[in-house]
């Protein structure tokens, strides 16, 4: 009866342009099994944030010391909450000093492993081959891309504050921020397989979720950390971070799969094009 429904549902919807879209974009997001791989993603950003993390409170002692504060006053956390983050992170020099050279080095590579991560889902989705062997500094661009518009969309948080216009404003420039900074970051870590064009339309849709992800984070996201905080510690604070990320990653590839679907609808090749050709699903 099950498999019947779908059917039936299926050639409805195949009746119409809005629905065919619907269909190939369910089915490939189904052949990326995109849970899983949203999963993936979410949990090589955790492992990349969290030595950038190190490092930034290794160097804390040499910035403002209003830095802390104004941090986790951004995020939006009560003294409590912001008090266990700041005892989860490192206080001073030292810390960066007992790593040394090679601790640093291991740290890096735990940072690109995002990155490593996004390209392989970009070249699942895309059905690209494998990159080249000296695709290693491709990675650390991908990441600096990432980062630093991560650190334009926080600035940008910070200086267009306000009700009515601003808040409209504020909303346009996180999409217009967000969506440059996955599509930067897309066509570097893909290797330049993929044109910008053929990126623009997921990296729009991208910018788009993230903003609203951002508007809903804001308003939920800080009474989560919170609850997690007091109930669990530094512990349930990472458990909840964790299934935040992993929304987010779930909305890049479904972003990212739409938008390719957009491009080759607009080129005629949406349905010519099979969504079951051979591609890496590592």
């Amino acid at each position: 009866m099950a498999r019947w429904t779908t059917t039936s549902v299926a050639r409805a919807a195949s009746r119409s342009a809005s629905g065919r879209f619907l269909l190939r974009v369910a089915r490939d997001l189904g052949r990326i099994q995109f849970v899983d791989r949203g999963m993936t993603l979410a949990a090589h950003a955790f492992t990349s944030i969290v030595p950038i993390l190190i490092i930034a409170g290794a160097l804390r002692s040499r910035l403002d010391s209003q830095t802390g504060p104004i941090f986790a006053e951004h995020l939006g956390l009560d003294a409590a909450t912001a008090e266990i983050l700041q005892r989860s992170l490192p206080a001073g020099e030292q810390e960066l000093r007992a790593t040394g050279v090679i601790g640093i080095v291991l740290l890096v590579i735990a940072a690109t492993s995002f990155a490593r991560a996004l390209e392989r889902s970009f070249r699942v989705i895309w059905h690209t081959p494998p990159n080249r062997l000296g695709f290693g500094w491709r990675w650390l661009a991908a990441l600096a891309a990432v980062v630093i518009g991560l650190a334009l969309v926080i600035a940008a948080r910070i200086l267009v504050q306000g009700d009515g216009a601003l808040t409209l404003l504020e909303f346009v420039i996180e999409v217009v921020l967000w969506s440059a900074l996955w599509w930067i970051a897309s066509w570097i870590v893909i290797d330049r397989r993929v044109t910008l064009r053929e990126l623009l339309p997921g990296s729009v849709l991208a910018g788009l979720g993230f903003a609203v992800a951002g508007i809903v984070g804001r308003a939920f996201l800080p009474l989560l950390l919170a609850d997690s905080a007091h109930r669990f510690g530094v512990l349930g604070m990472t458990f909840a971070y964790i299934g935040w990320l992993l929304a987010l990653a779930m909305i890049l590839l479904v972003a990212v799969t739409a938008g390719r679907v957009v491009h080759l609808t607009y080129a005629g090749r949406a349905w010519r094009q099979s969504a079951s050709a051979s591609a890496d699903r590592r």
